[in-house]
């Protein structure tokens, strides 16, 4: 059976920013203003059951998806992985900007944003290799 998978180093460079995403959330159950874009809350809003838990559930769930599509290495997961980082990190930058002024947190959002774009136009551009499976 033969598979077709994109070039090692776009599925290396999802898993790279997937991987990042997870070193910032996973000790941010710990203690949520460990997370760049968590250390403005406080009160209610910053324990796991309100904002600060929607905020690290939905950035596991987006890295472990990517990780999904790094590791497949097929266009429609790479570009799943890379979409879901794109959409997530672009909608926390422009309301923590928006809202909370220019922080590290909403620019490091903008760079992830644009990195999964650069990241989603190399997909489309490229093309698939066979691999025997």
């Amino acid at each position: 059976m033969t598979t077709f998978k994109h070039a090692l180093w776009i599925r290396i460079a999802l898993g790279a920013l997937a991987t990042i995403i997870l070193l910032f959330t996973i000790p941010a159950y710990l203690n949520p203003a460990n997370n760049p874009g968590l250390k403005s809350l406080t009160g209610e809003a910053a324990s796991l059951g309100s904002v600060a838990g929607l905020f690290l559930g939905r950035q596991l769930t987006i890295a472990l998806i990517a990780l999904y599509g790094a590791i497949r290495g097929t266009t429609e997961s790479l570009l799943i992985g890379a979409f879901g980082i794109a959409a997530i990190n672009f909608h926390d930058a422009i309301f923590v900007g928006a809202f909370g002024g220019v922080k590290p947190g909403s620019v490091m959002g903008l760079v992830f944003g644009l990195l999964a774009l650069g990241l989603m136009w190399a997909v489309l551009r490229g093309r698939e290799k066979p691999v025997a499976v």
